[in-house]
């Protein structure tokens, strides 16, 4: 059996047996096969071929299909992406969450995304009935404009245009899709769509596809008459329907770092440096923004500045640390988690805890206080509380002072594995790594105003919490260190809380 009739034949009997450990697993493989191939987008167009008059297994794979593409498409973690997935899965199945409660559903997240649309819905909701308009577009042949206009004149319309925009990418057909032209005898199948450019292919020329507009295609009508399905099995091995792999944006620039290290020991070129970081756009862009925000210099000088002045003028130190901040503030906007919005609020809020603390006490920072909090919580977004929640953890006892305490985890030296990596890569100062490793704490003042910056933040979103007997005496020895006291940590809390807009809807 071909992988497009497996795939049909496991959904069918999907929708039957109502079992949510195999609804997830189907997602996985097909996400998994996502990674390399193309073909999954073919499921709906085949089951229209294969499966006439069942219009249920279409919407059924078309959910399945949208859903992996959005959360592609919105940079979703792959987890929560996959969640949604079967979150859309079972509402095909049965929208209501009593009902899957009573098969044992207990995943938070894919309870939220069955869930009546609220005001304090999560997002992975309205993602939801998002995958389910595109699919209905796609499936019914209507014009999105008319599916599309109520949502988005709702009052939950404040949620559905930002996805409108994000869904841009999509297409309004099915991949795979029968055409025939106007005027002329002959079909054509939809291969693809990009930017506005639909990529249409004759059954016999499959290896010559072309493109047309969306204009031109106006001169192609979509038929009714379905697809031969041994011609949707013919473009499985499609050369047009195999992902070239490409470097995750998630992974550590490994060429620019070693080109860093090597000009930083003298054994290699700033050209090499350079290169490295005209490659990637959005480190260019943040040593030019770096220059430009300086007072040191007028504005027309730095924008006159090409990479390797603005990289001289900085300093290899300076210019590291920024190039370290930018990839680490790209790297978490792409790898969006359940609880991103949280998390990042949190981090935003010890930054500005950490500046105000160093301005208070004096005490300078190893780092940027925007790194130092980026390089604290880097942890946290691979914590697996915050991968499966809809809401975050509450605390009722802090036990110790790292962003872990901010989920209610004990202290692991094994959870800040990730922190130190960094650290070492970009070549940050050695107090930094010293500050990030619970069992190397040497600077007594700098690691006290550390330990009291990640403890206000605490409180900040959960005041009622206790601390424990060894975090009451050592949060008092840190007071000590800094030369302060409870209500002046108190007035810092809540300067940093205002200025940080951490409890802010917007």
């Amino acid at each position: 059996m071909n992988k497009l009739a497996n795939c049909c034949a496991k959904a069918y009997g999907l929708m039957d047996k109502h079992d949510i450990r195999q609804l997830y697993q189907f997602v996985k493989s097909l996400d998994e096969e996502f990674q390399e191939y193309r073909w999954p987008e073919l499921l709906p167009c085949y089951a229209q071929a294969r499966f006439e008059n069942n219009d249920k297994l279409v919407e059924f794979l078309a959910q399945a299909v949208n859903a992996l593409k959005l959360g592609k498409a919105l940079a979703l973690h792959t987890h929560y992406r996959r969640v949604l997935a079967a979150a859309c899965l079972s509402a095909c199945i049965n929208d209501s969450v009593d009902y899957w409660r009573s098969k044992q559903l207990r995943q938070a997240l894919w309870l939220e995304a069955l869930k009546p649309l609220r005001f304090d819905s999560h997002d992975i909701a309205f993602y939801r009935h998002w995958v389910a308009l595109i699919s209905r577009v796609q499936q019914q042949r209507v014009a999105p404009e008319v599916e599309f206009a109520p949502q988005l004149n709702s009052i939950f319309r404040y949620k559905f245009w930002p996805l409108m925009k994000q869904s841009a990418g999509f297409c309004r057909y099915f991949t795979g899709q029968r055409f025939k032209h106007t005027k002329k005898s002959r079909s054509a199948l939809l291969m693809d769509y990009q930017k506005g450019q639909f990529l249409l292919a004759f059954p016999h020329k499959l290896h010559t596809p072309f493109y047309v507009s969306a204009e031109q295609l106006k001169q192609w009508q979509p038929t009714n008459e379905p697809t031969d399905s041994d011609i949707l099995e013919s473009l499985v091995k499609h050369r047009d329907f195999l992902l070239e792999a490409r470097p995750s944006t998630l992974q550590t620039p490994k060429a620019l770092l070693t080109a860093i290290n090597r000009y930083a020991n003298a054994s290699g070129s700033l050209n090499a440096v350079i290169q490295q970081i005209r490659k990637v756009p959005y480190l260019s862009e943040s040593m030019h923004q770096s220059v430009i925000e300086n007072e040191r210099i007028n504005n027309d000088e730095a924008a006159k500045m090409d990479i390797k002045q603005a990289y001289l003028w900085l300093g290899a130190k300076r210019a590291s640390i920024i190039l370290a901040t930018a990839f680490l503030q790209h790297q978490f906007s792409l790898n969006s988690i359940p609880l991103h919005k949280a998390l990042t609020q949190r981090i935003n809020l010890l930054c500005r805890l950490l500046e105000k603390l160093s301005e208070s006490s004096g005490i300078r920072l190893p780092t940027p206080a925007p790194l130092l909090a980026l390089l604290s919580g880097a942890n946290l977004f691979r914590h697996p509380e915050l991968l499966k929640s809809s809401k975050w953890p509450k605390v009722s006892v802090i036990e110790h002072f790292y962003c872990s305490s901010w989920v209610g985890s004990a202290l692991d030296p094994a959870d800040f594995r990730r922190s130190r990596q960094l650290v070492a890569r970009w070549q940050l100062p050695e107090k930094t790594h010293l500050l990030l490793d619970p069992e190397q704490t040497t600077d007594k003042k700098l690691t006290a105003l550390f330990y009291v910056a990640h403890f206000l933040a605490v409180k900040v979103y959960h005041p009622q919490a206790e601390l424990s007997d060894s975090a009451q005496k050592l949060l008092d020895s840190c007071y000590e260190a800094l030369g302060a006291t409870p209500t002046s940590a108190q007035k810092v809390k809540q300067i940093a809380a205002f200025e940080s807009h951490c409890h802010s809807p917007l």
